[in-house]
């Protein structure tokens, strides 16, 4: 019953969504009225709401998508629903071509329901889903069993993501799922644990023991008369489709970006140069694709004379050079000038490395840009590192930064090349602003 209680609600949302947006459209549409290209614009918008069959579209399509039957994170959620509101652009363009109406509606009311449905559509989902979580609905009782650091770090996630709803109980009667941990477990318990499991719960659910890959990516090639399925991984950054296609977005990425970014540099080189004697930028080596040496550049966070302070420094704090071999950054650097430490601390004096990807040295997004001297220190990942254009922001920046240990971000930057997508892209780019504004793991 609250399943069904809670899919009529998302329904109710989703439909309330697409009604504003429709509303707000036509709004916006009106405001456009007034410049000669947008003009003869007919006023009454119950007309494009195509008697009702725009919202059992909307319905249908979000349902096949598995927005009302499936639960995902925010971000894979956030995925489906732009692809709902893209598919319901499709289908409205299909109809009017069909019906060969274009003439008689207007096309830049229905982009502008799409552009609305883009905010409009997550925001009531969120709202709603928070809503049914308040009031108890959203809950499932997960039991979990497994090896032990998994379900530590998987009781610790659910517990945080909320839009799951899933509730991690201590008793296999209380629970309408069940999580498995297989890392450690050998074939014959697993294959046991499901069995005796699935008589009691609809759905389990296993957690691969391969931390490293995802299998979001992955091709599932199922032999069904001999039962057994095989599972195509590859390194997504190593395939030239993908690389191409990560070109071709940043690059227009870069281009809506550029004009702002522009400005913002300009201000703070004045003010670096306000405070300090000095340059305005300094270059570092850095390791490029397949090991090449570019010179990275970076606004001055220090003073003139860095290196002597910094010796003299050392002398008298020894722990300071325990906490460099560990995270390669000091913990309270003495080089730093006031501008530069608030340049670190929101990560600005990296953003000269725009230049380094517009010379075609680094991505937008990628691995981080290793010093020479770290090149032995990556390992084995090496090859696999080395092989892409490092970021100017990636993963172990959203990840806690220099909160991580050395091999962390290394981990970090293998599985963002296995595992790479357009969409995780999106997620990187947007939620570093986030982790700016939040400061988390600034230095």
């Amino acid at each position: 019953m609250h399943k069904l209680f809670t899919s009529v609600c998302l329904m109710l949302f989703d439909a309330l969504s697409l009604l504003i947006a429709l509303y707000l459209a036509h709004y916006y549409r009106l405001m456009l009225e007034n410049i000669p290209l947008f003009s003869g614009y007919k006023e009454d918008v119950v007309h494009f709401f195509l008697s009702g069959l725009l919202f059992v579209i909307f319905l249908i399509i979000n349902f096949s998508l598995g927005l009302y039957t499936k639960r995902n994170d925010f971000w894979e959620e956030l995925r489906r629903s732009y692809l709902a509101a893209f598919l319901l652009l499709i289908a409205v363009v299909m109809i009017l071509f069909v019906t060969k109406s274009t003439e008689e509606f207007s096309r830049t009311f229905y982009i502008l329901m799409f552009l609305n449905l883009l905010w409009l559509m997550p925001l009531g989902r969120v709202a709603c889903k928070k809503m049914l979580y308040d009031l108890g609905y959203w809950h499932i009782n997960a039991f979990l069993v497994g090896n032990a650091d998994q379900l530590k770090k998987l009781k610790k996630d659910l517990a945080m993501n909320w839009y799951l709803g899933y509730r991690s109980v201590a008793s296999i009667t209380e629970a309408k799922i069940v999580f498995i941990a297989t890392r450690e477990m050998d074939v014959e318990t697993l294959e046991r644990l499901i069995h005796n499991y699935k008589r009691l719960v609809k759905e389990v659910i296993l957690i691969p023991y391969l931390h490293n890959i995802s299998f979001a990516n992955s091709e599932i090639i199922d032999l069904r008369i001999g039962r057994m399925s095989f599972i195509n991984i590859q390194n997504q950054l190593f395939i030239p489709k993908n690389i191409y296609i990560k070109k071709a977005a940043e690059f227009l990425l870069i281009l809506v970006m550029l004009p702002v970014i522009s400005v913002v540099m300009l201000l703070i080189a004045l003010v670096i140069k306000l405070e300090s004697r000095g340059s305005i930028f300094v270059k570092q080596q850095r390791l490029g694709k397949e090991g090449e040496i570019f010179e990275c550049y970076k606004f001055r966070t220090m003073h003139e004379n860095s290196d002597t302070m910094l010796q003299q420094y050392l002398k008298e704090h020894p722990q300071e050079r325990v906490y460099y071999e560990m995270y390669h950054k000091y913990k309270n650097d003495p080089r730093l000038t006031r501008v530069g430490a608030w340049l670190r601390r929101l990560s600005l004096d990296e953003l000269p490395q725009i230049i380094n990807v517009l010379r075609g040295e680094m991505n937008l997004i990628g691995p981080r840009p290793y010093m020479l001297k770290e090149k032995e220190k990556i390992g084995g990942a090496m090859e696999t590192i080395l092989h892409v254009k490092p970021g100017l922001t990636g993963l172990w920046q959203i990840s806690g930064r220099n909160e991580l240990s050395f091999d962390e971000r290394v981990e970090l930057d293998v599985w963002y090349i296995q595992n790479w997508s357009l969409w995780l892209d999106f997620i990187i780019f947007v939620k570093t602003f986030v982790v700016l504004l939040n400061r988390r793991g600034a230095a």
